[in-house]
């Protein structure tokens, strides 16, 4: 009898409908003289040992007078709101603590290091791997649900770095997803997964060795499109009007010296790509091509399309970055990614180069109009074509 009334207890703790029907068989005392009186679950745990004086008229509660019942309800109906509260909370902070700590497979990351240690740095990528990517999945979707329901500016720099980024990455993870679902192919499966990381994974399960070999790799191949580029406008710098000439090739001519070229005077040049042959409605097939390879966009049909929105979403991304404060507030991953992305080597720089260059590109990046739109995908040609951080792309040219 006890045990059904501890159980009745709890299950009428969680229920409202239960507690009024409890407050309604108090008042026939005849049948319920020697019963437990029973109350709501305490934040301490219920004592079932201790005897509790059995229900008499006698009691402080008049339970036939009507105000006292409705504070009763109130209060119960209070009660049952908080006691639901408390548990969402629990839930919540449940869920997070098997997010961010990983207990159970911690544990079993650290009995598999007992047994192989390199064996446990595959598992603890696994994991960790497995939680960035979740997510960035996550910021994916709110990404895509904000741009399908109003509009890609109101985007975060995160949401359109992600959004630019992750869906290659998951094309990559493709076969892994389809064949660790067969039985007895997923041991085979991630063992060569891991032995060609950068074709069958992800960034989120790469080391740090791993990110720093693959971005370099990445970026020698892209400055060697970077110098044909350059080559490519100095000799279009010839076709310019002759007021255009001297600002356009002041710029190039310090490019060609070896130097950097001045912010200001790069701003000053901005003008030169609304005309021809700059502007994307006259730029040759073959420059065309080139700027495609640089920026690792296939070569199909619309092209000149393709590159315009690229240039339109840069062009975004420069503005949330400047939205939300500037390059300070990037962390160390989101600098060095959009660093490299813009042309500059994160890895031979410190912090304050590499946010230094990201302010003067924003600040190239706010003089840029609709019409001068292709001078954003040469910004980083001229940036940072001859920048020292460079150096190490050009000794393994």
């Amino acid at each position: 009898m006890k045990y059904m009334i501890s159980m009745y207890r709890c299950y009428a703790a969680t229920n409202f409908r239960l507690l009024n029907f409890e407050n309604r068989t108090y008042k026939n005392i005849r049948f319920f003289k020697n019963s437990v009186v029973l109350q709501l679950p305490s934040k301490e745990p219920l004592k079932t040992d201790t005897k509790v004086p059995a229900f008499t008229s006698g009691s402080g509660v008049d339970y036939d007078n009507p105000c006292l019942q409705s504070t009763e309800k109130k209060n119960a109906s209070l009660n049952n709101t908080d006691v639901t509260h408390d548990n969402k909370l629990d839930n919540k902070q449940n869920i997070n603590e098997t997010l961010n700590d990983s207990n159970f497979t911690m544990r079993l990351v650290k009995r598999i290091e007992k047994w192989s240690p390199s064996t446990a740095k595959y598992a603890r990528l696994s994991v960790f791997g497995t939680k960035y990517l979740y997510k960035d999945i996550l910021v994916l979707l709110s990404a895509f649900n904000k741009y399908y329901s109003s509009d890609l500016s109101l985007l975060t720099y995160a949401e359109l770095e992600v959004k630019y980024r992750l869906p290659s990455q998951l094309f990559g993870l493709t076969p892994i997803l389809i064949f660790c679902n067969i039985p007895f192919l997923d041991l085979l499966i991630f063992p060569i997964a891991f032995m060609f990381p950068k074709y069958l994974l992800s960034e989120h399960f790469w080391t740090d060795e791993q990110i720093k070999e693959y971005w370099v790799k990445d970026q020698q191949n892209n400055f060697e499109h970077n110098m044909r580029v350059f080559e490519h406008l100095s000799l279009m710098a010839e076709e310019c009007s002759d007021d255009m000439l001297l600002k356009w090739f002041r710029v190039i001519e310090c490019l060609k010296a070896g130097n950097v070229a001045p912010v200001e005077d790069i701003i000053q040049a901005i003008p030169v790509f609304t005309m021809f042959p700059y502007n994307f409605s006259s730029l040759p097939p073959q420059h065309i091509k080139v700027l495609l390879k640089m920026y690792n966009i296939h070569r199909g049909w619309g092209r000149r399309l393709r590159l315009k929105k690229l240039a339109q979403y840069i062009q975004l991304m420069d503005k949330a970055i400047e939205s939300e404060g500037g390059p300070d507030k990037l962390n160390d991953r989101q600098l060095k990614w959009a660093c490299l992305f813009r042309g500059l080597s994160p890895f031979s720089s410190s912090r304050e180069t590499l946010v230094l260059y990201l302010q003067d590109w924003i600040k190239i990046s706010s003089k840029i109009d609709n019409d001068s739109l292709s001078f954003i995908l040469h910004c980083q040609v001229l940036l940072a074509l001859n920048r020292p951080e460079n150096d190490i792309l050009k000794k393994t040219e």
